[in-house]
């Protein structure tokens, strides 16, 4: 599946200054872990995000929940967002 943008939801910022700022996000999907973390698959949503960037994000949500932390590594004008796994609870 793809990502919803409507499914990201900014919850926080923490502010150091300047453009210093990290934004907490949650999420919710259908979709795998897998897929969640797939180079290109927050694509839609890189106008709202940033390197740094942290989602606390509910993943398949319809098949085995779990709950995933994943922080967003780059998020380059063109080419894929890249994000990594910070940690993992399943069920």
């Amino acid at each position: 599946m793809a990502h919803s943008k409507k499914a990201l939801s900014r919850i926080a910022t923490s502010d150091l200054g300047l453009t210093n700022q990290t934004d907490t996000y949650v999420y919710s999907t259908n979709d795998t872990l897998a897929e969640t973390i797939a180079a290109g698959y927050f694509n839609d949503s890189r106008k709202t995000v940033k390197p740094g960037d942290v989602v606390f994000a509910l993943i398949d949500k319809d098949g085995t929940p779990s709950h995933a932390v994943i922080r967003f590594v780059a998020v380059p004008a063109t080419g894929d967002v890249t994000v990594a796994l910070e940690s993992v609870v399943l069920g």
